[in-house]
C-alpha cells in the first residue's frame, strides 16, 4: 500500500493506539510472575530468568523497529510488530502452560518493543503540536492504560488468567485495526520551527545534527550516531528506569520487612497512575515553557531525592509522600526525554533514535530487578537506596556539564 501523499497522522489515533497498546501490556505483566510460580509451579528463579530474556527480547524489538522505520516501511512494520504481539498473546488463551508460556511471553515482548519504538517515531511526525506535547499526552495515554489494565487485572486474575490474555488480546486487535486503517500516512518527521528550537536552549543546531548521523557505505546518511550528549541521556534513561523496577519488583518485599501491607503496596500504583492522570497537564504545560534540559534534569534531581529519603520512612504516610515525589520527578522528566531525543537527533535517524530511547529504557527494567535483588539479598537496603541516589545524580551532573558546555560554545 502506499501511504497518502502529504497526509499526516492524527494525533487522536496516535494516542488510541498507545492507550491499546498499554492497557494490554498492562493486562500482561503484573500477572506473570503469578502465573509462572502460582500456576505453573516454577520456581521465583526461573520465573526472573523468564523476565530477564523478555526484556532482552524487548530491547531486540526496539532495535529492530528503529532500524526499519528509517529504512524500510514504518506502516508495515507496525502492522507486522503489532499482529507479531496480536497472535503470541491470542495463543497464549489456549496453550499457556510449560514451556509454551515462555517462548510465547518472549515473541510478545519483541512485538511490544517494536510497537513502543514505531509509535513514538510516528510521534515525531505529527504536525499541528510541539514534538514535547505529543509526547506528553502519550505518556497521559500510557498511564491510563496503565490503570485500567490494573483494574482489570484487580477483578478477573481470580477468573483465569485465560480470560486475562484474552481482553489483553483483544485490545491488541483493535490496535492492529487502528493502525491498518489510521496509520497510512506520511512519515516525513516534523523538524522543529526555528522559533521553538530557540526556546529550548543550544542543543538542536545543525552541527550537532550533523554529528547525529553517520554515513554509511552507500553514502547514504542513515545511521544514528552516539554524541556525548545522547550517551548521558542513555545513561539517564538507564538509571531512571532502573531506579523505577525497585518499585515495581523488589520494593514489595522491603515493604512488607517494615511492617507495609502488601494492599497498601497495591493502592500506591493506583495512586501513582491516579496523580499522573490529573496533574500531567499541569505539570507539563510548566515543563513546555522551559529548556529541555531544566525539567529532564530537575525532574531527575526530585526522582533520585525520593530514594534518599527513603533511608528515613517507616510509616505508610511518609511511604505516599516519598512516592508522591517519586511520581513527580517522574512526570518531569519521562515524557521530555523522547522529545528531547527527538530534537538533537535529525529527522533521517527519527526511528532509529527512538529505538535508542526505547533499549535504554529495556535495559534499565532489565538490569533494575537483578540489581535490587542481589542488593536485598544481602540485606544491603541503605546501601541500594545511597547507590540509586549517587548514581542519578552522578548522570544529572554529567547532562548539566554537557548543556552547559553548550551554552560557553556559542557565548
Amino acid at each position: 500500500m502506499v501511504a497518502v501523499e502529504n497526509k499526516k497522522l492524527n494525533e487522536k489515533w496516535l494516542l488510541i493506539a498507545n492507550l491499546a497498546a498499554n492497557t494490554g501490556h498492562a493486562v500482561i505483566w503484573p500477572v506473570t510472575t503469578l502465573h509462572i510460580t502460582l500456576n505453573l509451579g516454577q520456581s521465583l528463579t526461573v520465573s526472573g530468568l523468564v523476565l530477564l530474556v523478555a526484556a532482552l527480547m524487548n530491547v531486540c524489538g526496539a532495535f529492530v523497529a528503529g532500524q526499519l522505520f528509517d529504512r524500510w516501511k514504518p506502516y508495515q512494520s507496525l502492522i507486522g510488530f503489532s499482529v507479531l504481539a496480536f497472535l503470541s498473546v491470542l495463543t497464549l488463551f489456549f496453550f499457556n502452560g510449560w514451556p509454551i508460556f515462555a517462548i510465547l511471553i518472549w515473541l510478545t515482548s519483541i512485538g511490544l518493543g517494536g510497537i513502543t519504538t514505531l509509535l513514538n517515531a510516528y510521534a515525531t511526525t505529527v504536525t499541528g503540536k510541539q514534538t514535547r506535547v505529543i509526547f506528553n499526552n502519550m505518556y497521559i495515554m500510557l498511564n491510563v492504560g496503565v490503570v485500567f489494565g490494573t483494574l482489570v487485572v484487580g477483578y478477573l486474575f481470580n477468573y483465569g488468567f485465560s480470560w486475562l490474555m484474552l481482553i489483553a488480546s483483544t485490545l491488541y486487535a483493535v490496535l492492529v485495526v487502528i493502525v491498518t486503517i489510521f496509520f497510512n500516512v506520511d512519515t516525513e518527521p516534523v523538524q522543529e520551527s526555528v522559533e521553538e528550537v530557540a526556546t529550548e536552549g543550544v542543543t538542536a543546531d545543525p552541527e550537532d545534527l550533523q554529528k547525529a548521523v553517520k554515513t554509511d557505505a552507500s553514502g547514504k546518511k542513515a545511521k544514528l550516531k552516539l554524541t556525548p550528549l545522547l550517551l548521558w541521556i542513555a545513561g539517564f534513561l538507564l538509571l531512571i528506569y532502573l531506579s523505577y523496577m525497585l518499585w515495581e519488583t523488589v520494593m514489595a518485599n522491603y515493604l512488607y520487612k517494615i511492617g507495609i501491607s502488601t494492599a497498601h503496596y497495591a493502592n500506591l500504583w493506583v495512586l501513582n497512575g491516579l496523580t499522573i492522570i490529573i496533574f500531567q497537564k499541569m505539570i507539563s504545560n510548566w515543563a513546555n515553557k522551559r529548556n529541555y534540559a531544566i525539567s529532564v534534569i530537575s525532574g531527575g534531581l526530585i526522582f533520585a531525592l525520593s530514594f534518599i529519603l527513603m533511608l528515613f520512612v517507616n510509616q505508610f504516610w511518609q511511604i505516599v509522600l516519598v512516592f508522591e515525589l517519586l511520581t513527580l520527578g517522574e512526570m518531569l522528566a519521562s515524557p521530555q526525554v523522547p522529545a528531547w531525543v527527538a530534537q538533537v537527533t535529525p529527522k533521517e535517524v527519527s526511528g532509529q533514535a527512538q529505538g535508542f530511547v526505547g533499549m535504554m529504557i529495556s535495559l534499565g527494567r532489565m538490569i533494575g530487578p537483578v540489581y535490587g535483588g542481589i542488593m536485598l539479598d544481602h540485606g544491603w537496603f541503605d546501601a541500594l537506596f545511597i547507590s540509586v541516589f549517587a548514581g542519578m545524580v552522578l548522570v544529572n551532573f554529567g547532562l548539566y556539564l554537557m548543556v552547559a558546555k553548550k551554552k560557553t560554545e556559542k557565548v
